[in-house]
C-alpha cells in the first residue's frame, strides 16, 4: 500500500499499535515487496489463505494499471477473482480499499473503472467485505486543502507517487476504519 516501500502500511501498522498496544497485527504479505495481482493470486493458498486471517485488507490494482499495462476492466475481473477465493476459502473479514485516480493521472478512466468495480464487488457481498473509500477520502482532503489555496498541501506529485503526507492520511484513514470495525464486532 503507497509508497516505494509501503511507507503507508508501515504506518498503518504503527498507528494501530499505537492505539491498541495489545492488538496483534500483521501482514502476510508485506507491501514493500513487489507483488503483481497475478503473482498474489498464485500465492493465495501459502500466503494468505492458510495464514487465519482475522482482517485481511487489500490495497491492488494500481501495479497493474500503472506499470503492466492492463486496463480498468482487467484488472477489475483478476481483482474480483481474488476477492471471490478468499471469500470462499477463508473466514476472514475483507477490507477493499479503492485508489485515488491522481495516483496514475495518465488513466484516470482506469483506475475510476477500477473504483467502481471494486465499489459494486463490495455492495454484492456486504456481510463479508467492507468498502474503504480511500478515492473518496482522498478527494475530500484535497477540496479541503484547495480551500487553503497556495498554503495547501499535496497528497501526490505530478508523476502520481504518493507524497508522505498521502501515505499518513492512508494510515490514520486505515487505523480509525479498522479500530471502529474491532468496536463494531
Amino acid at each position: 500500500m503507497f509508497g516505494s516501500k509501503g511507507e503507508a502500511a508501515n504506518r498503518f501498522v504503527e498507528a494501530v499499535l499505537c492505539r491498541e498496544p495489545s492488538r496483534p497485527i500483521q501482514f502476510s504479505v508485506n507491501v514493500p515487496v513487489a507483488v503483481s495481482l497475478s503473482q498474489l493470486k498464485a500465492r493465495l493458498s501459502s500466503d494468505i489463505i492458510g495464514k487465519n486471517a482475522g482482517r485481511i485488507i487489500m490495497g491492488l490494482g494500481l501495479r497493474e494499471l500503472n506499470h503492466g499495462g492492463a486496463d480498468g476492466a482487467s484488472v477489475a475481473s483478476l481483482y474480483g477473482t481474488v476477492v471471490n477465493e478468499l471469500v470462499n476459502k477463508t473466514q476472514s473479514r475483507l477490507f477493499l480499499l479503492t485508489i485515488p485516480s491522481e495516483m496514475f493521472p495518465i488513466a484516470v478512466p482506469e483506475v475510476e473503472f477500477l473504483n467502481s468495480s471494486i465499489r459494486e464487488i463490495c455492495a454484492a457481498n456486504e456481510n463479508r467485505l467492507v468498502l474503504l473509500d480511500f478515492a473518496q477520502f482522498a478527494e475530500t482532503f484535497r477540496e479541503k486543502q484547495m480551500e487553503r489555496g497556495k498554503f495547501g498541501r499535496s497528497l501526490f506529485m505530478e508523476n502520481g507517487e504518493p507524497t508522505s503526507l498521502c501515505c499518513m492520511l492512508l494510515a490514520l484513514y486505515l487505523q480509525d476504519r479498522l479500530v471502529e470495525d474491532l468496536k463494531e464486532m
